[in-house]
């Protein structure tokens, strides 16, 4: 089976299992825009004078939890992960046994967007990798998430930032209407980035 590996920090070369297909796709975040994802984050962080570990980071649709991995492994103070399949939450149990700073949701993320408590974090930092469908077949799940994320990120008052991978030949345009939002490319991959005003 093919495995994933951490770039960097203290779970550096660790090997995250690739988890089966579902619907006939992996769907995990390449190491190009991985790599690039968290250099944005990096960047937006020290823009705003704020370090990792006084950060929440929350992986919305974790899946492998490469993402989940890479986050903890860069030391931040607190992690939210969520996937709703049952063979990949069960992995992610196994990945994540006895982290005290991550917690793991089976929910789907779509409809728990913002049922998660709130702590000392300074800064909140969003990644969303939704299935395929979500872009192509049902969008306005998508786009109802993100429009009250946004409201209640908003209402808190602190530096946010919320990025979305885009496989390729999906179009961002529906989901993300009457947001501001830019697009990075990245050969067949794109990311969508939005972040509080500054």
């Amino acid at each position: 089976m093919k495995s994933l590996r951490v770039s960097q920090g203290i779970w550096k070369g660790k090997e995250i299992p690739c988890p089966e297909e579902v619907s006939g796709h992996l769907n995990f975040t390449n190491s190009l825009v991985k790599k690039s994802l968290f250099d944005v984050i990096d960047s937006r962080l020290d823009s705003w004078g704020i370090s990792n570990q006084e950060s929440l980071f929350c992986d919305f649709f974790s899946g492998s939890g490469q993402i989940s991995a890479e986050a903890y492994s860069r030391g931040f103070g607190k992690i939210l992960v969520y996937e709703l399949d049952q063979k990949r939450f069960s992995g992610l149990l196994q990945l994540f046994k006895g982290i005290k700073t991550i917690t793991l949701f089976r929910k789907d993320a779509t409809k728990h967007a913002i049922k998660w408590e709130l702590g000392e974090e300074k800064a909140y930092i969003f990644y969303l990798d939704p299935p395929y469908t979500y872009w192509s077949v049902t969008p306005t799940r998508m786009s109802s998430m993100l429009l009250q994320l946004v409201s209640h990120l908003n209402d808190l008052n602190k530096p946010y930032l919320i990025l979305s991978q885009i496989p390729e030949h999906q179009k961002v345009e529906e989901i993300w209407s009457g947001l501001e939002y830019k697009v990075r490319e990245y050969g067949s991959h794109s990311l969508v980035e939005l972040s509080c005003k500054e």
